[in-house]
Order: C-alpha cells, then structure tokens, then sequence
C-alpha cells in the first residue's frame, strides 16, 4: 500500500531573515548605487520604532532588577559586574593599540587623495574626567531621557530601585512603583518584540542605503584599517570565548550558536539599545543566565562595558597619528588607555555612534580634527564591528559573574538543542 509523501513543514527563522536582508542589502546597494538612499527613510522608521522605548525599557527593568533584590546581592552582583566591566574594556584599549602599533594600518596613506582631501563639519567635543563623571549624573531625568543619556538614566534608575527594595522590605514586600515598573518592562518588550517582525525590511533598506550612498570604493583605501580593527575585534572576542568556556565549563561551539541571533542582530543594527532585548532573551533563556543577573548586568553593560569601541577608539587614534607621522611614547600610550576607556563610557548607543567617539579623542591627542572626515565613511562597517563585541562582551562579563553562584546558569538550557 503506498503511501503519501508528507511535505516538510517551512520554518520561519528570523535569525536567517536577517542575514539573508542584509546581506542582499549590501548587493543592492552596491548595484543600485545612490538611488537606493530614497529607502533609507523605511530603515530609520524601523530603528526609531525599536528606539523610542528603549530607555523606559532598560530603566524598569534595572528597577525590576535592583528592587528584587536585597542591598548585600546587588553589591555583590552589581559589583562583580562592574569589575569585569573595567577590566575588559581597559584590556581591550591595551589590545587595540598593540595590535595597530604592530600592523601599522595608517602607514602609507598621508599622500592618498582621501586623506589629501579629508574635512568634516563636526566640532571638537573636549572632554575631561571630571566631565565624564559629573555627566554620570542628571539635574533632570526627565530631559536625560528625552536625550537618550542612558548613564544618568541608568544611576537614577538604580537609586529608585534601591529605594523600591527598602520599601517593599518594611511593607511586606509590597510597593505600587515596583510592580508598575514590572509591568511597563513587559509590556514595552511586548511592543519590542512585535517591531521585530518587520525587522528585515527595516535592516535591508538600511544596508541598501548605506552602501548606495557611500559606494563600496570608500573602504579600498582603508581596508588596511578595517582588516586590523576586525581582527582585534575577532581575537579578543575569541580570547572572551576561551576565558568563558573555561571559567563556565562550556562548550565554546555551543556558546557561539546560543549566542548567533545577538551576534547577527548587533552586526545589522550596529546599535546595542536595539539589540539589548534579543540579548537579555537569550541569555535567559538560551544561555541560562540567571535572571536577576541577566536584568541587572545586561543593561549595565550597555553603556559601562564597551571593548569594541574602546578597540575601535584605540586603533583608529593610533592609525590617524600614524597618518600624520605622530609617533607616541610608552607614558602617552598608557595615557591614550586610559582615555580610550573612559570615553568608551560616553559612547552614544546608536549608529554613527564612531563619529561622536572621535570629535571627543582626536582633539585631545593634537590631531588634526579634519582626520574625521578620512573615516566618515566607514560609520556602518565600523559600527557593525564594534558592536558585536559590545554586546557579546557584555554576556561574557554576565556569565563570568554567574559562575562564582552554583545557581547563576542553567545547565539544562544551555546543554538543550536549538
């Protein structure tokens, strides 16, 4: 008796969507060319649409977070997670400039047309320490929010949580802002979660614009430079995964897949605001990752724990001195550390984030501000590669700290099967 064959049953996969989006974005655009900046509008809807509730988002969820738990485990977390933060972000300041003083990307290029022709309309931002760290705190929250200033955001949210977690404990566990607060997270990652759905028309037209406008022959001159910041990137992201797998006791295949449809939304986003849901999913439920480590540690993170833009700001200082043959000396190279990691601090979350990265450091090196305008072309490939590695950096420091708990991870839904 025959039988019938039964059809395979398609999956939808969004990872793959998305992938698969912008990958023929970048073939659109290279073809297409300036005609295909008339869809950039649709990609910016797509971005403001995940954007306009971000900072709400992250703040209830720090509230949620820090309001859950009782003063001796948020310093225990929230300080762990913060040491782990500096570390990896001063080590891979020190990374990237090793690896630029090694391969020397701006070596060769000072009589190029494009740096011959280089100028830009952006204006030095000089920032001091004491800048960075009174900017750490708002006169206002109300007008830091509307800023998107997530640092003071995130201060004022950890202080309202402190003070949720007091009251709940001498009300029996009972506060109204605590549980609204609850409340407006989930909704808000409901709303998240839907803008999602379109998110390989938004990414496509994004890429086809980018590439359309700019040209694919913008990164010839620099591919020198591209190469040597991607390769930091990779190596300290694998350096990352080895530490992990053996702090974790993880297989690093299995950590890489679990951590796939992050990786791929950070590289065709390159923002960690709008990767930071599909981030804080995954490491809950693909990971393991405890959840109140998970709610606290991740949004931390976002604006604390920056490696790819403290490699990026490294090598691309380093390659811009050596461009106008600036050489430094081991003090200013250990100064130039120190303030690539400082000002990874007030990296802006959004694409073209590089841009306003380098108005704060090329001045404070005595480099010629108009160098800007030698990369102004490279904010989506630079952006994509700086910010897998910020938002990976952030589950890696997350994972480093549920290890030192027996129940920090686990073990079932990180061994279970895709």
């Amino acid at each position: 008796m025959a039988t019938k064959a039964t059809k395979k049953k398609f999956t939808y996969n969004p990872t793959t969507a998305i992938v698969a989006s912008m990958v023929i974005g970048f073939v659109v655009g290279a073809v297409v060319g300036e005609p295909m900046s008339n869809v950039k509008f649709i990609g910016d809807i797509f971005f403001r649409l995940i954007q306009m509730g971000i900072v709400p988002f992250v703040m209830c969820t720090i509230i949620e977070a820090v309001g859950g738990l009782t003063a001796k485990d948020l310093s225990d977390v929230g300080l762990k997670g913060i040491v782990w933060f500096a570390a990896s972000s001063v080590l891979a300041s020190a990374f990237g400039i090793m690896c630029t003083l090694v391969f020397k990307p701006g070596a060769g290029l000072a009589g190029s047309a494009l740096v011959q022709n280089a100028t830009t309309t952006a204006e030095a931002s000089n920032v001091t320490l004491q800048d960075t760290l009174t900017g750490f705190f708002s006169t206002n929250i109300v007008n830091s929010m509307g800023a998107g200033a997530m640092v003071p955001c995130i201060v004022f949210a950890i202080a309202l949580g402190l003070s949720c977690s007091a009251w709940r404990q001498t009300h029996d566990n009972k506060c109204l802002v605590y549980d609204t607060c609850v409340q407006v997270a989930a909704l808000l990652l409901s709303i998240i979660r839907g803008v999602m759905t379109i998110a390989p028309i938004g990414i496509f037209c994004y890429v086809a614009a980018m590439i359309g406008t700019l040209g694919v022959e913008v990164l010839v001159p620099l591919l020198k430079y591209l190469l040597v910041l991607g390769g930091a990137v990779l190596v300290f992201m694998l350096i990352w995964i080895a530490v992990v797998c053996l702090r974790c006791r993880f297989s690093p295949v299995r950590l890489v897949k679990k951590m796939w449809r992050m990786s791929v939304m950070a590289l065709s986003t390159t923002s960690s605001a709008v990767t930071l849901p599909v981030e804080m999913e995954d490491a809950k439920e693909l990971l393991g990752l405890r959840d109140d480590i998970a709610d606290l540690v991740l949004p931390l993170g976002m604006p604390l724990n920056s490696n790819g833009a403290s490699i990026h700001l490294a090598v691309t200082a380093l390659t811009i001195a050596e461009i106008y043959g600036v050489t430094f000396g081991t003090a200013q190279l250990v100064s130039l550390t120190v303030i690539c990691t400082l000002l990874s601090l007030a990296n802006a979350v959004a694409p073209g984030a590089d841009i306003v990265s380098l108005t704060m450091i090329v001045p404070q090196l005595g480099l010629p501000l108009d160098s800007i305008g030698i990369f102004a072309g490279l904010s989506y490939p630079v952006g994509a590669i700086r910010t897998i590695l910020n938002v990976n950096s952030d589950v890696y420091c997350a994972l480093m700290v549920a290890a030192d708990y027996e129940d920090g991870i686990d073990r079932a839904k990180f061994d279970a099967d895709l």
